[in-house]
């Protein structure tokens, strides 16, 4: 149960600071929501994220940014979206007829729409939208279709401003269809809780992602990924040997758990399927051990495969007898061969000087 003292709201708008990424770790720097609200409403106030909710219009405008989906709209799930679409078979998707707002998508909504209903789905946004707004959608569109064509899909995504004489009977479509929805999750769990209940770290978004992938896995033409950092929408790992120290403050800070360590903590594991790109594991990293890197197997990815990214063997320093990570340095700890080379004079008595 999540506990309420965290959670800031205006009406049927919320931001649960708990799930967002400036909680996991004091220095990071996302403002991915802060530049995507068209009102300012969310900031910082003594240095901690803030929702100023006589600004905030409940617009939705700000969700599908979020990478961990700490802001939420009662009133409308849109993991639970993708599903009722699907089942409609339609293959448009109406701006403010059938969606508040196209900016609550992110690309994994849209590739697991698509991937579901294995057709083209056209998008029909308002044209007197913000160009911020259409910039966005743009850019998640173009990383789905990027992605999509990747793994061989013969099916699109294809997005064009719809004429102007549907807006009025849009907006009382929505209205009504929103106020039915906020009835229907009143009496219900919503799909986004229920993606959630065996994942509670992983955003629900990558966890419908993941399974949409698996429905058409038998037919993805190429499995092995060259990331492209401008459009990709999934995340590797990989770990220097020589920088690591093994001193595992990667894993604790990660969101989501993509790090973990096996049983005799001598190896470090990653899930690329629980990665949601937020860069807290390199930010703290000292020795910059960690890095993005740029090989991916999507199948490893949608099934939750654990790769080892470094492994170390541990042996027992001479003048300590503390036990030390071997990177063939010899059998004295790189501690006590620092203390020896730099104050050994400490001990040599006068009459040796």
């Amino acid at each position: 149960m999540e506990n309420i003292n965290f959670i800031q709201q205006k009406e049927l708008f919320s931001l649960n600071t708990l799930k967002c990424l400036r909680n996991e770790y004091l220095y990071n720097d996302c403002q991915l929501c802060f530049s995507q609200c068209p009102t300012q409403a969310l900031g910082l106030f003594k240095g901690k994220i803030t929702l100023f909710s006589e600004q905030c219009t409940q617009c939705g405008e700000c969700i599908g940014i979020c990478p961990t989906e700490a802001l939420n709209l009662e009133n409308f799930d849109v993991n639970s979206f993708v599903f009722e679409f699907i089942n409609s078979e339609k293959n448009k998707i109406i701006e403010k007829t059938d969606v508040p707002t196209f900016s609550m998508f992110d690309s994994y909504h849209l590739i697991s729409i698509v991937l579901r209903s294995k057709q083209n789905i056209f998008l029909e946004y308002d044209k007197d939208i913000s160009e911020h707004a259409v910039n966005y959608i743009e850019a998640i569109v173009q990383n789905a279709n990027y992605f999509l064509a990747f793994i061989g899909s013969e099916s699109s995504l294809f997005l064009k401003p719809f004429k102007k004489e549907l807006q009025d009977h849009s907006r009382r479509n929505l209205f009504r269809q929103l106020v039915q929805t906020n009835k229907e999750l009143s009496k219900e769990i919503n799909i986004s809780a229920r993606l959630n209940e065996h994942e509670k770290n992983v955003p629900a978004k990558h966890i419908l992602f993941k399974n949409s992938l698996k429905l058409v896995c038998e037919d993805i033409k190429q499995q092995e990924l060259r990331v492209n950092h401008e459009h990709t929408i999934v995340f590797s790992k990989i770990i220097d040997f020589e920088r690591c120290t093994n001193c595992v403050e990667c894993i604790t800070f990660c969101p989501t758990q993509a790090l973990f360590q096996n049983s005799t903590k001598d190896a470090i594991y990653f899930q690329s399927g629980k990665c949601i790109g937020c860069q807290i594991c390199e930010q703290v990293c000292q020795p910059n051990a960690i890095k993005t890197h740029s090989n991916l197997n999507i199948i490893d990815h949608m099934f939750d495969k654990a790769n080892k990214l470094v492994e170390f063997e541990y042996i027992k320093c001479s003048e300590c007898n503390g036990a030390f990570i071997n990177k063939n340095q010899g059998n004295v700890c790189e501690r006590c061969s620092d203390y020896k080379n730099n104050f050994d004079k400490m001990f040599v008595l006068a009459k040796d000087i």
